[in-house]
């Protein structure tokens, strides 16, 4: 391995370091290393931002006026460093730039998980897609679901309870319920109550309905 090829790594450390982070914290179908690449060339140049404005900010405060002019705007070497093939990088920049890698990707992981982008476009007008994520993830992450119905009419049964976790892959779709009361789904009679019980099908095999707290008469613990 050569020194350009280290030199590379080291730089994109900081992105590699977020991306990680935020495909552990975000709900998104499967990342191809196309994907993974630009998330950490993207990610990593933000942190490198990040570490660019607080030392602006250092360098304002250590000036002998606020004036512009008496203002001794201090450069990182990474931005000529990437532009030399590596050369003359500072070890304290790349630290420090991982460092931030963990709040960057949670401020990235914030914007994903609640769609800021997409609510935004969508008050413009610009976009009406809500995410990434498919419709199945997206209903179950709503902040309104909580106590549910899971309809399985292929095996006759009806499942109340709380969504605890799910996922889907390209056949599966998997739900875990807690508080679940089994029932008949012709007859609704009550078949029997289970702590928690884990839920696979096959995709659009089940159809899940929420239900309102007031009707259920529980309050959350």
């Amino acid at each position: 391995m050569n020194q350009l090829v280290v030199s590379l790594i080291v730089i994109l450390m900081p992105g590699i370091m977020a991306t990680i982070i935020c495909d552990k914290l975000t709900n998104h179908s499967k990342w191809d290393s196309f994907k993974f690449g630009l998330y950490s060339l993207t990610l990593g140049m933000a942190c490198y931002v990040c570490l660019q404005a607080l030392t602006y900010v250092y360098d304002v405060f250590n000036a002998a006026s606020l004036t512009f002019e008496d203002i001794q705007w201090s450069n990182l070497n990474i931005w000529s460093s990437a532009l030399n093939g590596g050369s003359g990088l500072n070890a304290w920049e790349i630290c420090v730039a991982v460092i931030l890698s963990v709040p960057v990707a949670f401020f990235s992981s914030w914007l994903i998980n609640f769609k800021i982008f997409n609510k935004l476009a969508q008050k413009l007008r610009v976009s009406s897609k809500f995410g990434d994520e498919n419709l199945y993830s997206y209903y179950l992450n709503s902040q309104e679901i909580d106590w549910v119905y899971v309809r399985d009419r292929e095996n006759g049964f009806t499942y109340q309870g709380r969504v605890v976790s799910h996922s889907e892959t390209d056949t599966l779709q998997e739900l875990v319920l807690s508080q679940v009361s089994v029932y008949g789904y012709e007859d609704s009679e009550l078949y029997y109550d289970v702590p928690t019980i884990y839920i696979s099908r096959e995709i659009g095999k089940l159809v899940i309905e929420a239900i309102p707290t007031e009707i259920l008469g529980v309050t959350d613990e």
